[in-house]
């Protein structure tokens, strides 16, 4: 639970680490076993806890992340399963939704895509990616939400990769229409990320082509996500070939082919 208030003429916000209720863990099971049945395994929700757990991990991220550059939310007071956290103005998603031209939104992206890229190039990570979970200030973007860790379950690439997949998909709604512009924007990161990560984001959104195909007959969200998944595909495109070509020049054997060949088995069916 987070709630805003006023802590000496500034915004504040109040976070307390609450159990959740019965369903979600129970969605979660469900989730990690199709996101394990699909090879997708850095999509997976990382172990979730609650109380002085959750808010020791909290701590824990927001030091590393701080350590990384990362603009994120300073510790203003902490109290029994709950820290008091500063503020870091509006959220991606709320500014999104209040866009006054398609221009606006190309800005906001690139800017928060160029974020996410420095904060991969200096070795961290966010795990939820999620537009809401960011925000865009009037210093700049920043991270917030950050009681649980992805490390957990997954590698580093990985990480980074889910981060670029969440937060492709999740401003992707906003761009209908225009997939060709958001491939172009995250094309400019994917040309500076990791060979692995890239090898990773291309791979994950190959095994989910098929919401491209079905998207469109899913209702509009699914068409938005299927769409989403087609420009992070074509903005890793090249990079993931190049990490191909650096496997087998360095030394002969290139793990990727197998995966190649199942992506085009894929396809052809």
């Amino acid at each position: 639970m987070v709630q805003q208030f006023k802590l000496g003429g500034r915004t504040a916000w109040l976070k307390r680490y609450d159990p959740d209720n019965w369903l979600r863990p129970s969605l979660v099971r469900v989730w990690n076993a199709l996101a394990s049945r699909l090879d997708l395994m850095a999509l997976r929700s990382p172990p979730r806890y609650s109380g002085e757990q959750a808010k020791n991990i909290e701590l824990r991220r927001l030091e590393a992340l701080r350590a990384c550059g990362a603009p994120v939310p300073r510790i203003l007071g902490e109290g029994p399963r709950s820290l008091i956290l500063s503020d870091m103005g509006p959220t991606l998603a709320h500014r999104l939704k209040r866009l006054k031209s398609a221009n606006d939104a190309d800005i906001l992206v690139r800017q928060t895509a160029q974020a996410i890229g420095k904060l991969h190039r200096h070795g961290g990570y966010l795990g939820q990616a999620f537009a809401r979970n960011i925000t865009v200030g009037d210093t700049g973007v920043g991270f917030i939400d950050f009681e649980e860790d992805p490390s957990e379950i997954m590698s580093l690439a990985q990480a980074q990769a889910r981060d670029w997949v969440i937060f492709t998909t999740g401003v992707g709604p906003y761009f209908t229409d225009r997939m060709d512009v958001l491939s172009d924007l995250i094309r400019d990161q994917a040309s500076q990320a990791e060979p692995q990560v890239a090898r990773e984001v291309h791979r994950i959104a190959s095994r989910l082509g098929f919401l491209e195909r079905a998207g469109r007959l899913l209702g509009r969200k699914a068409a938005a996500m299927g769409a989403a998944i087609g420009a992070i595909r074509k903005g890793f495109a090249t990079l993931a070939i190049a990490a191909v070509l650096i496997d087998v020049l360095s030394d002969g054997d290139c793990d990727m082919w197998l995966a190649m060949v199942d992506v085009v088995s894929h396809a052809a069916t």
